[in-house]
């Protein structure tokens, strides 16, 4: 009876042995795991018009109805795992020639970074940014959006005013292709609309508004895009003169 249970106990200690020697083999054979990047593509081509399609592969787009919209003043969000991330933009559907693209690029990327890349310039002069992310965490203590600013504006410094909520300067003599840091605007119930004002620096020329809701008329209902979040304004446009000249501005979130 005794060597009996001896032999079961030995086969299921060997058992258990090899178990433990299989698994370690296993777990070494396992690929490193690689965090996604997150990547925000932003349209910020100076005539106001041009709408891009974003394609994310190596070879010919197999279906052009299907790239990514990317219109006038908006960004596109996209999640990768490359970290030599490949980038063919085309323009206002110009898709029938793909070796003439409008803009053909490769981003390097960080495992679980967050990347914003910038499309900017004029259609015969395309300028591309790439800014690695430092978001501002969100605090639901807090009622605020994190605003920033950046200057895509016809090589010309600006300033930008916030008329509301709160008036006052948000940044002076900002200069052509720079980035502001991230700027508190309150965001609360009392908070109907946000206005900001958008000036050429050199002569203090008005350029644009940018005017948001924040409470949506007939209702209480928060605008969530700007609640907690992070946001940056894009000025973008072309000078001639004082009287001769082409401002757009809009904004962006963070996600």
């Amino acid at each position: 009876m005794f060597q009996f249970s001896y032999k079961k106990s030995f086969k299921a200690i060997v058992l258990a042995g090899g178990l433990l020697i299989f698994g370690i083999s296993c777990k070494k054979q396992v690929p490193e795991e690689i965090f996604p990047a997150s990547l925000t593509i932003v349209n910020g081509i100076n005539d106001t018009t041009s709408f891009l399609s974003a394609y994310f592969g190596n070879s010919q787009p197999r279906f052009y109805n299907r790239l990514a919209y990317i219109s006038n003043g908006s960004s596109f969000d996209y999640g990768t795992d490359k970290m030599d991330q490949p980038l063919t933009l085309f323009r206002n559907y110009d898709t029938l020639q793909p070796s003439k693209a409008f803009l053909k690029t490769s981003l390097k990327l960080e495992p679980g970074g967050i990347f914003t890349h910038f499309v900017y310039g004029s259609p015969t002069d395309v300028k591309q940014k790439t800014v690695k992310e430092q978001l501002p965490s969100r605090s639901l203590n807090d009622s605020v959006a994190n605003l920033r600013i950046i200057n895509l504006f016809g090589n010309r410094p600006i300033d930008v005013r916030q008329l509301e909520p709160v008036p006052g300067t948000m940044v002076t003599n900002l200069p052509y292709e720079q980035l502001t840091g991230f700027i508190k605007v309150p965001v609360n119930a009392s908070v109907i609309n946000f206005r900001f004002e958008v000036r050429d620096h050199a002569t203090g020329v008005p350029l644009d508004t940018l005017s948001e809701v924040n409470i949506y008329p007939g209702s209480t209902m928060l605008n969530t895009s700007w609640l907690f979040k992070a946001r940056t304004m894009v000025v973008t446009g072309t000078w001639t003169s004082e009287g001769v000249f082409s401002a757009r501005t809009t904004s962006i979130g963070h996600y």
